[in-house]
């Protein structure tokens, strides 16, 4: 546990790292941020460098809202049926389709009941790069772990890069970009290895929720070094009985 992911901070802990133990790592796992690929190439030289899912899809989900957000906003009258349903059950439109219940959304005003399917078709239809972003989601849920070798991964990050820019939406075109930065890095991740799994940062992310949890019960640290010792005691011996 480090105090922050700048590169100073992120140089002095990884150059405090025995050289040998570098050498063996394998595999290296982050989010798109920019730093960590300096210091998988400098410090993680024969590792093979993996963007998880859960960033990648993170990426276009945080899109999708704020485009969900922005035509809520804009192309649905305060109070409407699409304005009340978009903003009430704004997590249908960020998760498989499949996980959409099936109920019916009653509008109170006129007494219009419809299915949640056909009314996130509606709300879709309000605005064509939200359509389109939503599209894209989906199929990244759906066919993301369809792929097996590196070079089919990389051509389904192509044609979701491809989708992305042929939108009109500044917001999309900025997500095409990013993957198409990290494309290998994404293809890594989607690719099965040589023993037929996938790779997952899981666990480190489960790490960081328990922190950021820590952090939100005590309303803040002022002092890392408190904030570090009181994150490992509970995180280490929490959930030993006693």
């Amino acid at each position: 546990m480090i105090k922050n992911r700048q590169m100073a901070y992120l140089r002095e802990y990884f150059g405090s790292i025995n050289l040998n133990e570098l050498n063996i790592v394998k595999v290296f796992i982050s989010d798109m941020y920019d730093a960590y690929e300096s210091v998988r190439s400098r410090y993680f030289p024969n590792a093979i460098h993996i963007v998880a899912l859960f960033h990648v899809i993170t990426q276009l989900t945080n899109a999708v809202n704020r485009l969900r957000t922005k035509v809520m906003n804009t192309k649905a009258k305060k109070g409407s049926l699409a304005y009340n349903f978009m903003k009430a059950h704004w997590k249908y439109f960020l998760c498989r389709s499949s996980k959409v219940p099936d109920k019916f959304y009653t509008y109170t005003k006129t007494g219009e009941v419809l299915h949640y399917d056909d009314l996130i078709l509606e709300c879709l239809k309000l605005d064509l790069d939200l359509w389109s972003g939503y599209a894209i989601l989906q199929e990244l849920f759906s066919y993301a772990n369809h792929y097996y070798s590196f070079e089919e991964a990389v051509n389904f990050i192509n044609r979701i890069v491809s989708r992305l820019h042929a939108t009109t939406s500044d917001i999309l075109k900025t997500v095409a970009k990013t993957y198409h930065r990290w494309r290998n890095e994404i293809a890594n991740g989607l690719a099965k290895s040589q023993r037929q799994m996938k790779y997952t940062n899981a666990i480190a992310e489960s790490l960081n929720n328990q922190l950021k949890t820590i952090i939100k019960s005590a309303y803040g640290y002022h002092n890392f070094e408190r904030f570090r010792k009181r994150a490992m005691l509970i995180m280490t011996y929490g959930k030993k009985p006693i």
